[in-house]
């Protein structure tokens, strides 16, 4: 087996898109895996032969059962990160078996010091930081889309989409998945039931290659944080026994209905609580899950609910002008979102708000994909994008959405076409998208998408985006001061006159190696594309982003268990408006890591920026005199470490000359963000402070205090008791403040949650939230937000 192969299955990047295309780094930077200079041999992945099972396990961590007896033990053998291709140094051993249904994994992780082990009870897909043992499996055989299965110590799961052709790790990925764990004083034990179906591995399918390459991970945070891996080439040799069964359909349909009650209720403050008009009071619905065959289903959604108060969505700087991402919890829609990923997001379901149905028809093979999605939406929203900030279009229309893709890989590239559409009374958004993905080698790969798009807005789209009611009446050709105007680029961008046509075109390459990375970036956005069912908050510009780094590698203390590394890198990049060719940013940032020691990792950069942030005359979409260019030039940086077991502190900042686009001035911005997070068995506790002041000229022009703490406590019973504490804080110097704003604010918000699940196919949640607000221009604080809730599904089985 090819050593390209073999370090594709074994990377362990984590992908985390960066806010702005040539701004700030994000927390979670694109991440890859280091390697050893030594020039060792290329390992060969051993072939493991093995045949289909009619008996089965019980998953309950306990691997004396005499299913595992006789199955070939693998040993995982190599530490991947951070040295890539060493010895790991601790033993772990595994062992698989495939059904007519189900594949099967017994991972037996011994320890030698248990006290080390870091390990709680966790909500799906928290795992990040703990030890943990999972499996990988790349269906296709291409490098392009991978299924990891994580399961920590105390038997809490993860499971993760490594999709490579949307550069994105896609956590929000979910399949229904058994796993059980057990600790003593020797290690832990793990056992997984995944069934077939959840991997595209067609059962009885004589057609299919009966071979299935798997990686096995051990997640070892210790001193320093490794990950260690082998990968097994799975092999059929014989034909499945046949069963005196009846050969099973691959039909199952499951129905979760729901009901809930939602006392939601707001006001001004001094005003009378009212419900809120878009939330009923009383509201049920239902998920239909119809697995046709293996390989194909067909999902609807009846009146969907979040399932979930989201008070703890990020709050974003009044500083930053571009509408901040919204996760998606809704059942259906997270099912089918890696159907329709691509290198950008041209499907984002939130802004599906208050669907009555939604449709999907899914279909897999370990090749191809494709997806078809369907909503009928008692609202229309969607994203106004502008080159320097978006805004958000919400009316209560009814509007239609619906979107196909179909992907295919070959040969470790692949090549898809999407296409959308969105329509609505006078109203419409259609894309037609072409993306590809190649991987070069072990550590190149190349990814492109081009859009094209036409679309037709009516007026009260723009009305929508006025400051204040009319302002699409007012003279067009009349200057519009920031700050003193109705009108926004958004409303410009909203043009009800004309069709709009435009294009998207984004190609990036990237390496990242074991001693070096590099990428290069192009961006070319018409200022009349839109992809309104998508997340695109910006148009209008063409960027160029380049980057070049290197690596070391050193042993920072004797007792640490792996090498640390230092790593440093060099961005640059230029962005201009496409309309008419004006400069609207120039960067150039250097950037130094250290992750190692303590498990650390402390990321410290400067940043250099030339840039536009808003315009003088808010009605002239122009750039050049009327965006005006601003130097930037400040510190950032990311710090985290865990030196004992249960405590885990981040402190990330920034500091330095940064310029704010609400009032177009350049000062002095002061940033801090610390967090701590400490867990132990059931109890998880988070403590989040964000401080940020920015001042101009000597003086305050405005201060955000943002703080949570968050709790979780886990019942044996099944119980998980939720507390959530938030205070905010705003202050603005009004005298010297652009526009009309509460000189201080506050928002205090409790809220208390009880999520039981009784049986695997019942949930129960209920709770209460509570919101008092604070206005300085009535100089009065209260009751503002007062909410109580329950909701209870179940769901049942069919043709099974």
């Amino acid at each position: 087996m090819h050593l390209w192969l073999l370090v594709v299955l074994l990377c362990v990047s984590l992908h985390a898109a960066a806010q702005e295309i040539l701004g700030d780094q994000n927390s979670e930077t694109v991440d890859a895996v280091a390697a050893d200079k030594v020039d060792a041999a290329s390992p060969e992945i051993p072939r493991v032969f093995t045949f289909v099972r009619l008996d089965a396990p019980v998953i309950d961590g306990d691997l004396s059962d005499g299913f595992w007896f006789n199955l070939h033990e693998i040993p995982i053998e190599y530490e991947v990160f951070p040295v890539r291709l060493r010895d790991a140094g601790v033993p772990t051993r595994v062992r698989i078996a495939l059904t007519e249904t189900h594949l099967y994994a017994a991972f037996d992780a011994p320890d030698p010091d248990i006290s080390n082990l870091r390990s709680a009870v966790r909500e799906r897909d928290g795992l990040k930081e703990d030890d943990y043992v999972s499996l990988v499996l790349d269906p296709a055989g291409q490098g392009l889309r991978k299924y990891e299965f994580r399961v920590n110590p105390h038997g809490s799961q993860s499971d993760v989409l490594q999709d490579t052709i949307s550069d994105r790790y896609l956590y929000d990925w979910d399949a229904e998945w058994e796993a059980a764990a057990q600790i003593d004083e020797t290690g832990f034990r793990v056992e997984m039931a995944i069934p077939r179906s959840a991997l595209g591995i067609l059962p009885g399918d004589q057609a299919q290659q009966l071979e299935l390459l798997v990686m096995l991970k051990r997640h070892y945070p210790r001193q320093v944080e490794r990950t260690l891996a082998s990968a097994v080439q799975l092999v059929l040799t014989e034909e499945p026994p046949k069963s005196s069964e009846a050969k099973d359909s691959g039909r199952r349909l499951t129905i979760t209905p729901h009901y809930v009650f939602d006392r939601d209720e707001d006001r001004d403050i001094g005003g009378r609580f009212e419900q809120v008009e878009e939330q009923p009071r009383h509201a049920a619905g239902a998920y239909f899950n119809y697995r046709l065959s293996a390989d194909r289903s067909f999902l609807m959604t009846v009146k969907p609910n979040y399932a979930e108060v989201e008070s703890d969505i990020a709050r974003d700087s009044i500083n930053n002008p571009f509408d901040p991402y919204e996760p998606e919890k809704r059942e259906m829609f997270v099912d089918t979102r890696e159907y329709f990923r691509t290198l950008n997001e041209v499907v984002y379901t939130r802004n599906i708000v208050q669907p009555d149905v939604g449709l999907a028809h899914l279909w897999r093979s370990p090749t191809a994909t494709s997806g078809l999605l369907a909503a009928f939406d008692q609202q229309t929203q969607l994203y106004m994008p502008d080159n320097l900030g978006s805004d958000v279009v919400t009316l209560v229309d009814n509007s239609q959405s619906a979107a196909f893709n179909y992907e295919r890989q070959s040969d470790k590239r692949s090549l898809g076409v999407l296409t959308t559409l969105r329509t609505a009374d006078d109203y419409h958004n259609a894309v037609l998208s072409l993306n590809g993905t190649g991987n070069l080698g072990v550590d190149d790969k190349v990814r492109g998408q081009f859009m094209v798009s036409d679309t037709r807005y009516p007026q009260r789209f723009a009305e929508d985006l006025c400051d204040t009611a009319g302002c699409t009446e007012q003279d067009p050709d009349a200057e519009c001061e920031l700050g003193d105007c109705d009108i926004t680029p958004y409303v410009r961008r909203a043009d009800y006159d004309d069709p709009l046509r435009g294009y998207n075109l984004q190609l990036r390459y990237n390496h990242d190696g074991p001693d070096s990375l590099y990428w290069a970036r192009y961006y070319d956005v018409s200022p009349d594309f839109r992809a309104d069912l998508g997340f695109l908050r910006r148009v209008d510009y063409r960027a160029l982003n380049l980057a070049y780094g290197r690596k070391w590698y050193f042993q920072a203390r004797e007792e640490d268990e792996s090498q640390s590394r230092i790593r440093a890198y060099l961005i640059g990049g230029h962005m201009r408006s496409h309309s008419d060719n004006q400069p609207l940013e120039t960067t150039v940032g250097v950037w130094g890591e250290f992750r190692g020691s303590y498990q650390t990792i402390a990321r410290l950069g400067w940043q250099h920026r030339k840039r536009a942030v808003n315009r003088l005359d808010q009605s002239d979409l122009s750039a050049g005199d009327n965006a005006p260019r601003f130097d930037e030039h400040y510190w950032q940086w990311f710090f985290q470490t865990a030196p004992y077991v249960p405590w885990t502190l981040h402190l990330d900042g920034r500091w330095g000359a940064m310029a704010d686009p609400d009032n177009l001035v350049l000062g002095q911005m002061r940033e801090i963000k610390p967090k701590l997070h400490y867990t132990t068995g059931p109890l998880d506790l988070m403590a989040d402070l964000t401080l940020r002041h920015f001042d101009t000229d000597g003086d305050r022009l405005y201060k955000e205090q943002f703080f949570s703490l968050t709790a979780l406590y886990h019942t044996p019973s099944g119980l998980t008791h939720r507390l959530l504490w938030l205070n905010d804080l705003t202050e603005r110097d009004i005298d010297r403040w652009r526009g009309d704003e509460l000189a201080r604010e506050t928002s205090r918000t409790l809220e208390y949650t009880q999520i039981f699940s009784p049986h695997p196919a019942w949930q129960l949640m209920w709770g209460l939230r509570l919101v008092k607000d604070y206005e300085s221009d009535i100089n009065q604080k209260d009751l503002t937000a007062r909410e109580i809730y329950f909701k209870v599904q179940r769901e049942f089985t069919l043709l099974d």
